[in-house]
C-alpha cells in the first residue's frame, strides 16, 4: 500500500496527514486517532479500504510548529480537520474517530453536519466523565509529571499506550506507537488532553445528522457502556456494537472484526 504524506499550514503550526487510495474512486474516509495512539493505528483499516481515498490525520504534528496553542483543543483540531477537507476539496466524507479522535469527530459532525455522510465513533463518549479509574489514574500520573516539568519517560508512555489494547501488538508496530508519543511535545499532549477532559458534548449530539455506528471493545480500559448509551440516545440515527475481547482501540487488537463492522456501515448507500 502506498502512503503519501501531505502537509498544510495552520498559521504557525503544520498539520500532516497520510493519504492512500485514489482520489477519483470511492467515498473519501477520514480517520482520527486516539491520544497516546497515532495515525499508524489505522494502517490495516486503510489497507482494507484500498478502493477508497483514505486520509489519516496526524494530530501530533502541530506540536512541531512555532505556536500550537490555537490547535490544542478538540475545537481547534476539528478546525484543522476541516482545513484538510478544504485543501483536498472534499465536500462530504465518512468520518471515523477513536477516543479523543472520536471527540473531535463529534465536534465536526455536530458543527458541520453537511460535511459528514457516515460517522463511526470508537471507544469514545460525549464526555470523559466516568472514565474507568485505572486508565484515569494512569493519565493523571502522566499529566502530573508533565505539569511538574518531568520528561515523559519511555516507561510511563509504554504503561499508558499498553492500556489501549487487549493484546500487545507486534514489536515493530509497538515501537512505532511508542516513538510517535515520545517525539511529541508533552506540553502539547497535555494541553489537548486537558481540554478534551473538560468538554461535554452531550447537548450537541442531536445536531449530528450522519448515520452513526458506535463501537466499543468489551474490555475497553477507559470507556464504559454508559458512555455508549449517552451517544446512542443522543444521536438521532445511531446504533451501537460491542466487539468481544477488544480493547480501547479495536482497529489494532481486533482488526478483522473492526473492519467488517465499519465496512458494513460505511458501504451503505446514501
Amino acid at each position: 500500500m502506498q502512503i503519501d504524506r501531505h502537509t498544510i499550514s495552520l498559521g504557525a503550526a503544520p498539520l500532516d496527514y497520510q493519504v492512500t487510495g485514489s482520489a477519483s474512486s470511492g467515498i473519501p474516509t477520514v480517520f482520527l486517532h486516539p491520544w497516546f495512539g497515532c495515525w499508524q493505528f489505522w494502517t490495516s483499516t486503510m489497507e482494507a479500504f484500498a478502493q477508497r481515498p483514505c486520509y489519516a490525520v496526524d494530530f501530533y504534528s502541530p506540536s512541531a510548529g512555532d505556536d500550537w496553542s490555537s490547535v490544542a483543543t478538540p475545537a481547534g483540531l476539528a478546525e484543522a480537520v476541516l482545513a484538510v477537507l478544504d485543501a483536498e476539496q472534499l465536500d462530504r466524507v465518512d468520518l471515523v474517530g477513536n477516543s479523543v479522535g472520536g471527540i473531535v469527530a463529534q465536534v465536526i459532525a455536530s458543527a458541520a453536519p453537511q460535511r459528514v455522510r457516515r460517522l463511526v465513533l470508537v471507544g469514545t463518549g460525549a464526555s470523559t466523565a466516568g472514565t474507568l479509574p485505572g486508565f484515569a489514574a494512569a493519565v493523571d500520573r502522566w499529566t502530573a509529571g508533565i505539569r511538574n516539568g518531568d520528561e515523559a519517560s519511555r516507561a510511563a508512555v509504554e504503561d499508558t499506550v499498553g492500556m489501549l489494547f487487549s493484546t500487545r501488538p507486534p514489536s515493530a508496530d509497538w515501537e512505532t506507537y511508542i516513538q510517535a508519543v515520545l517525539r511529541t511535545d508533552p506540553a502539547y499532549l497535555g494541553a489537548v488532553l486537558g481540554a478534551a477532559r473538560a468538554l461535554d458534548l452531550t447537548s450537541r449530539l442531536p445536531a449530528i445528522t450522519a448515520p452513526t455506528l458506535i463501537v466499543r471493545g468489551s474490555v475497553d480500559c477507559a470507556r464504559t457502556t454508559e458512555h455508549v448509551a449517552v451517544l446512542e440516545s443522543g444521536i438521532p440515527n445511531a446504533r451501537a456494537v460491542e466487539i468481544p475481547g477488544a480493547g480501547h482501540s479495536p482497529m489494532v487488537d481486533h482488526p478483522a472484526e473492526f473492519i467488517r463492522l465499519i465496512a458494513d456501515h460505511l458501504e451503505t448507500a446514501g
